[in-house]
């Protein structure tokens, strides 16, 4: 058994030896450095880069290989994504994260798909069954991959996957006959054939309501007329309009009267370089309405002023005719009322009445009508005043009238007009809103004329209407009773109504 001297002297040996071997491999890696650093004093020197085995290919034949490196560094990977349900609660002792998933595992239902199924797949025209199970694999294959949950995804929002956007299809247009229609404004639930019906309960609003951005054009109409399309069969007399450039922009103004008094104004704005834009286009073709609904009946003192206003001159003017043998204007039966008021127009300190409308000639006093022969009668009041006066004016249609004599007459085919010439007071009181018979009126004194045939005087028992509609009006101010004269846009002081 060796000495502990021995032992000792044999450690130290072998300690020489090493640090001689230490000292070699120093020197070796020192000289190999310093063919390829710049020395510095202050130069830290990096670790060996290692190099893969059978670095024959070096550039320099003479260079010397770097040694095989006996450490690599673990590879950079990126974090695994935060779950949420790993996060500590307030106050709970932090929760020591999970080491990241496994990777994904292959999907259940995957195909390998050969060059002969490539070619059988039209992937522009998959159905909806085969898009669903094809976007059920992807999300299944996301959940593995990030460990998330994808809520079930449903059918239809796979089908509605398309490259065009989709035009939901008009709904069939309601045929005409099946609209409900609106009474004449003062008929109340009475309902006569004029003025038309409505179908927002003005004629105003009617055309009002083709301006809204929702009402569909077929052409630019605007830039050849000024009257809408809608009106072209029955234009109204009385309309105004004008057109104005500012600019890039061109207006188109406009305004009417309907045979209901109400008032419409319009507008449109176009671009003047491009005319041709797309006139359903609220961007680029801007249009506006305002209108006046039917003005409402009056009291009865408004009413006997309008009388000892216009109305003994309206009658005298008709009985200036009688008995000349010279027929008024045309020889027209509407010429006669329409001519006396505009007999107006040359006295200024007169105010300007309401204009001949079609069929209206001022305040509507009475309207009713009778069928089967007279045995059943309907009329309605309106306005405050309590009896029909001198100088105002009826219009007949399609009415069968008992005469005195046995006989019959005819007035309207289908419209005719006359001036009453003597005052009627009904056989009752009467008001504003009172269902009134056509009888109870009494008799018409009245000054009419037709073609071929000039002015005489007739008197007509209402007791004997059998057939036909009738209607009696007030002549009266147009500012009094609709409020304005018209004119191609809206003052600025009117309370007109928007749509």
């Amino acid at each position: 058994m060796p000495s502990f001297a021995e032992l000792r002297a044999k450690a130290e040996k072998a300690k020489d030896a090493s640090v001689q071997k230490m000292h070699n491999t120093r020197d070796k890696y020192s000289s190999q450095s310093s063919k390829n650093i710049d020395w510095d004093a202050n130069h830290k020197r990096p670790p060996p880069v290692p190099q893969a085995q059978g670095a024959a290919h070096s550039r320099n034949s003479s260079s010397i290989s770097a040694p095989k490196a006996s450490y690599l560094p673990p590879p950079q990977r990126a974090p695994p994504p935060v779950r949420r349900d790993t996060r500590p609660l307030d106050g709970s002792p932090a929760h020591t994260p999970s080491p990241p998933p496994p990777p994904p595992a292959a999907p259940k239902f995957v195909r390998k798909a050969s060059a002969v199924d490539s070619d059988r797949i039209d992937w522009a025209n998959l159905s909806p069954e085969d898009k669903e199970v094809f976007f059920s694999w992807l999300d299944e294959f996301f959940e593995r991959l990030l460990n998330v949950t994808i809520p079930p995804r449903q059918s239809e929002s796979i089908m509605k996957r398309t490259s065009r956007p989709i035009t939901p299809p008009r709904p069939p247009a309601i045929p005409t006959w099946s609209r409900p229609q609106v009474p004449a404004p003062g008929s109340g639930d009475l309902m006569m054939s004029y003025p038309p019906p409505t179908k927002h309960g003005s004629l105003a609003l009617d055309l009002a309501m083709y301006f809204t951005p929702s009402a569909h054009w077929d052409s630019p109409w605007y830039l050849s007329e000024n009257i809408p399309p809608l009106l072209r069969e029955n234009k109204p007399p009385f309309c105004s309009g004008w057109l104005q450039v500012m600019g890039p922009t061109k207006f188109m103004y406009g305004g009417i009267m309907f045979a209901d008094l109400s008032i419409c104004w319009y507008s449109v704005a176009f671009p003047v370089d491009d005319p041709t834009v797309d006139v359903n286009d609220p961007n680029v073709v801007q249009r506006g309405a305002k209108y006046l609904p039917p003005p409402e009946a009056l009291d009865g003192a408004t009413l006997v002023e309008a009388h000892e206003t216009y109305g003994e001159t309206i009658a005298t003017f008709a009985e200036s005719f009688e008995g000349t043998g010279q027929s008024c204007a045309r020889g027209e039966c509407w010429d006669l009322a329409s001519e006396a008021i505009k007999y107006f127009d040359q006295y200024d300190y007169v105010p300007k009445p309401v204009p001949s409308t079609l069929r209206t000639h001022g305040h509507l006093i009475f309207c009713g009508r009778a069928s089967r022969g007279g045995a059943e009668q309907a009329g309605r009041w309106r306005g405050g005043d309590t009896q029909v006066r001198r100088g105002d004016i009826i219009e007949w249609r399609s009415v069968r009238i008992g005469m005195p004599n046995g006989g019959y007459a005819i007035l309207g085919m289908p419209d005719h007009t006359a001036i009453i010439t003597r005052d009627a007071v009904p056989s009752r009181a009467v008001s504003d809103g009172d269902s009134v018979r056509p009888s109870e009126i009494g008799s018409l004194e009245v000054v009419e004329q037709s073609v071929g045939s000039p002015p005489k005087r007739e008197t007509y028992d209402l007791k004997l209407l059998q057939e036909g509609e009738m209607w009696i009006y007030r002549p009266i101010g147009l500012e009094t009773y609709v409020g304005v004269e018209l004119s191609a846009q809206c003052p600025d002081n009117v309370p007109a109504l928007s749509v």
